[in-house]
């Protein structure tokens, strides 16, 4: 735990060794988990794309240990376009290792192997380190769960409500453990968008998998899962915050994105109250 602890306290340059140390401890962490993971309803952070910027998930470990009563909840994004890709990767696990009953990672859908050789951590893991390195991120990849939810109705994703599901066991029954996101209910979960329309779902311009889906889809989840409030990251919003479906869905993003955003995070307090932060 020492290289945790180093980590969390500031350090940046890791060795190919301790990051094979790092991951395998994440790993070993996460790897029994279920898709959906349950999370308290009040006292939690929600935290959105970091993308590599060292600068925003800095700011999230000063309330991590101002917050010592609260639960962290990453939705995934944590590398890709950055700056400091590997050191905000690396620093999230840190703080997942060294508090699992309070800090959760999700995966996005950047973290594919897929996209992470389009984006950008694929050639900067390669270029600092080798091809072996790239492999044991991928490897925490495929772990991570997809979605998180309270025992009253609070729901957290990457991206959104996935077409065709009536109950938990279709989010739980799904096999995550792939480099990529070969079933559709996964891959929905990492990739879908809300829109602010009376439809269930339709074609989203990302692509041909990837669908929008809109108030009723959103409305018939919530009856069949008892969502009263709905987390969410993906989407650049240039105040770091939008809301959909009158407040029932927040919308989060935790980089500035190359100036387009005002990086911020969302605490949700006692009785539904909700604060937003910025980075």
């Amino acid at each position: 735990m020492d290289l945790v602890r180093s980590i969390i306290e500031g350090k940046i340059e890791v060795s190919k060794e301790e990051i094979h140390q790092l991951t395998s401890m994440v790993r070993d962490l996460y790897r029994s988990k279920t898709n959906v993971e349950n999370i308290p309803s009040r006292n939690v952070f929600f935290i959105g794309d970091l993308h590599g910027e060292y600068k925003s998930i800095s700011s999230v470990t000063q309330l991590y240990h101002k917050y010592k009563n609260h639960t962290f909840v990453f939705l995934g994004d944590y590398a890709d376009r950055g700056p400091e890709q590997i050191e905000t990767f690396n620093l999230v696990m840190a703080l997942a290792i060294e508090s699992p009953d309070r800090v959760l990672m999700l995966r996005g859908n950047h973290e594919t192997d897929e996209v992470a050789q389009r984006y950008g951590f694929y050639t900067e893991v390669t270029r600092k380190y080798s091809f072996d390195v790239y492999g044991y991120y991928l490897h925490v990849f495929q772990v991570l769960p997809l979605a998180a939810m309270s025992n009253d109705g609070i729901f957290a994703c990457h991206g959104g409500i996935p077409e065709g599901v009536r109950t938990i066991n279709d989010l739980q029954s799904p096999r995550r453990f792939n480099f990529n996101f070969p079933d559709d209910v996964l891959f929905q979960l990492a990739w879908n968008d809300p829109k602010e329309a009376d439809f269930r779902f339709a074609a989203n311009s990302r692509g041909n998998r990837v669908k929008a889906f809109g108030r009723k889809a959103f409305d018939e989840f919530s009856d069949n899962f008892g969502v009263k409030l709905m987390f969410r990251a993906h989407e650049v919003v240039p105040k770091g915050i939008k809301t959909f479906f009158e407040d029932r869905l927040i919308s989060i993003f935790s980089a500035t994105y190359r100036g387009i955003a005002t990086p911020k995070i969302v605490r949700l307090g006692a009785a539904f109250t909700i604060e937003h932060i910025d980075l």
